[in-house]
């Protein structure tokens, strides 16, 4: 960015170094584009095994509907919370919100730890290689869990810290992707019937 400085009567051109908020929110959002795609390669490898399935079981006769839409509302609370964090007027507020963010985002991953467990060792056990859809339910909720794994340890870094506000509105970007993906994830894997 170039600012033009007046000097008495000469001006002078001097080249200044791009404001913190713009290369810290740029290159958030270049990453975002590109774990959006790693994301969508996921989706599409999982509606590409899907179709040419012979057959695809009923989510519903494997996994629990109403532990995961409890988690899901958990994980989407937690993004009010950060929200809300953002705007807070104090120090004290912003860690109060980013700390109610903190156990949301816990909750979440405790309640896939809880669901892995029934799913490895329940009555008719789904492991990793069990077939197509258990490989594909482990692969995209695995990654997920993830990237929330690293967003919680960035809010939890930013509760502890004096974190800035632009700091704190880029992780916010962060996980409000998070949450976002969890949607389609959500829908797919436990609201798409079989065949």
């Amino acid at each position: 960015m170039s600012q033009i400085v007046a000097t008495g009567t000469a001006e002078v051109g001097v080249t200044t170094a791009p404001a913190p908020e713009t290369v810290g929110g740029a290159g958030m959002w270049t990453f975002l584009a590109t774990d959006a795609m790693g994301f969508g390669g996921l989706f599409v490898a999982y509606g590409i095994l899907r179709v040419r399935a012979d057959i695809w079981p009923d989510p519903r006769s494997r996994l629990a509907l109403a532990p995961a839409a409890a988690m899901t509302f958990a994980l989407l609370t937690s993004s009010l919370t950060l929200t809300l964090a953002t705007r807070a007027a104090s120090s004290r507020s912003r860690r109060l919100w980013l700390n109610a963010t903190l156990v949301l985002g816990v909750a979440f991953l405790a309640g896939a730890a809880v669901e892995y467990r029934h799913l490895f060792g329940g009555a008719a056990p789904m492991g990793l290689a069990s077939d197509l859809f258990a490989s594909t339910f482990y692969l995209l909720t695995g990654f997920h869990g993830l990237h929330v794994l690293a967003g919680l340890i960035g809010i939890g870094f930013m509760s502890r810290a004096k974190a800035d506000v632009q700091a704190l509105n880029t992780m916010a970007l962060y996980w409000h992707f998070v949450d976002a993906m969890w949607m389609p994830i959500f829908s797919i894997l436990y609201l798409w019937p079989g065949r």
